[in-house]
């Protein structure tokens, strides 16, 4: 008898952390990133850098990293050079929850000579989807898709633009990149709702670009902080955890009431 109670209190128990875990949000099934640095100075010919990571079915975490120099020569005794470079990193910690952190993007322009056109930017021709980074899972249940971020601008920040939230379900909160070609500097939540079977898309998107005749000395960056999460609404039991816990009560009451018969 205590064998078979004790039995009962382990299903019971077994279930109630079953109960206690989170039920999943969303099922991966892909994430990408894609950088892309693109430089030229005193126009001459664009010297680029581009890098491409993603995974399928199985969350990884991905980095990129690039860097672009062009040189324009000697005027007056000055190494001309423009240079654009970013390094970003995305972790996924589940299909539920992750974060992407973008660190140095931005460029230098060390331009004396008055009288040709230079130029940086970090978006054209971006590789892969043309996103910077981008997240598509199909949601097992209703509920939220929410992201934190947090961008900042360092130095001249002229043309720094930040980035944009795009997600394939509408949403609300995210930055607005119009707002932000002198700085940056930005800080918010941005939130959707989603719907049980229905597979989503989220992305961000920057906008860095610089172009102008004549001389310049800047140096300019950029850093953007991105944390996500996937949520069901209410967190009601599934229907299999209903039911290990029913049959475990119903089991344990039935013990009891043997071993108050035996005793009386």
């Amino acid at each position: 008898m205590r064998l078979a109670s004790t039995l009962l209190l382990a299903t019971v128990g077994a279930a109630a952390v079953a109960l206690a875990q989170p039920a999943a949000a969303a099922v991966a099934l892909n994430g990408e990133m894609n950088a892309v640095a693109n430089a030229y100075a005193n126009g001459g010919a664009t010297v680029t850098s581009s890098d491409h990571q993603s995974w399928s079915g199985a969350p990884a975490t991905l980095n990129t990293s690039v860097f672009a120099q062009a040189n324009g020569g000697v005027y007056r005794d000055h190494n001309e050079r423009v240079s654009a470079f970013g390094d970003a990193q995305g972790d996924w910690a589940s299909a539920n929850a992750g974060s992407v952190a973008f660190t140095d993007y931005g460029w230098t322009f060390d331009i004396h000579n008055p009288n040709f056109p230079n130029g940086a930017d970090l978006d054209a021709g971006r590789p892969g989807n043309g996103a910077d980074w981008s997240y598509t899972f199909k949601a097992t249940g209703d509920g939220s898709f929410t992201m934190a971020y947090d961008v900042a601008g360092f130095g001249d920040t002229f043309g720094l633009f930040g980035w944009q939230i795009a997600f394939s379900g509408g949403g609300s909160g995210g930055p607005d990149l119009n707002d932000h070609f002198d700085d940056p500097t930005a800080s918010g939540v941005f939130s959707a709702a989603i719907q049980s079977g229905q597979t989503y898309t989220v992305s961000l998107y920057g906008n860095p670009n610089i172009s102008a005749f004549g001389q310049r000395q800047i140096d300019g960056s950029m850093d953007g902080k991105f944390d996500w999460s996937i949520a069901e609404r209410g967190g009601a039991p599934e229907p299999a955890s209903w039911a290990l816990m029913l049959v475990g009560f119903g089991g344990l009451g039935a013990s009891l009431r043997r071993r108050r018969a035996a005793f009386a």
